[in-house]
């Protein structure tokens, strides 16, 4: 009888971790509101589309993004960032380059990044992959090149960035949003170079 009482406890303990987990889930799944801002003015640049979706929790993605945007815009690029909400207003045919930045949930890419590049035609285009995370995106990185390749786009970049993981053992003094904007600014430079390039 005292056995039963245990099962039955550990059951309703179990019940209602996998609850708030799926709670939890759709909360950070669903998709984030409209946003959207250009950097660069040069109707005559590359265009560059930037693609997130807003973090309820962090604002990591974003400030990568801007991050990327604004380094992007001083080579010379035409950059718009949009949220997946607002992307989907603007045809994939006006930009030369895209930039996927997906949060991990999961294990995986985030949903609205992963519905928005499967409703897209990328094939032979430019794209870039940045999974973002709390320490371990591996496997939802490797899934987001995956889906890419799968679309036939030319990956020309591809990086994780943490939130509680160091981004850079050689600065784990640092605060780690600290180090992945720092890494971002770096990485931006060979990103607009190859996105120059391209045919």
């Amino acid at each position: 009888m005292k056995a039963k009482g245990i099962y039955k406890k550990l059951f309703y303990f179990l019940t209602g971790i996998c609850f708030v987990w799926l709670v939890l889930t759709l909360v950070v799944e669903a998709a984030g509101p409209e946003k959207s801002w250009q950097a660069g003015d040069s109707e005559t640049a590359r265009k560059i589309l930037i693609v997130f979706d807003p973090d309820p929790f962090y604002n990591l993605d974003e400030q990568v993004c801007r991050v990327l945007a604004d380094e992007l815009a001083n080579m010379g690029l035409n950059v718009r960032v949009a949220s997946v909400a607002a992307a989907n207003k603007f045809p994939e045919e006006r930009f030369d380059a895209f930039v996927f930045c997906s949060n991990t949930y999961n294990w995986e890419p985030d949903w609205a990044i992963s519905r928005y590049i499967n409703g897209r035609s990328l094939q032979g285009k430019p794209v870039v992959a940045i999974t973002l995370g709390a320490g371990s995106t591996g496997a939802s990185h490797k899934k987001l090149e995956e889906l890419l390749l799968k679309k036939q786009a030319t990956i020309i970049g591809s990086r994780s960035l943490w939130l509680m993981r160091p981004n850079d053992e050689t600065r784990t003094g640092d605060p780690n949003v600290k180090v992945a904007l720092s890494l971002t600014r770096e990485w931006a430079k060979a990103l607009g170079e190859k996105i120059q390039e391209h045919p």
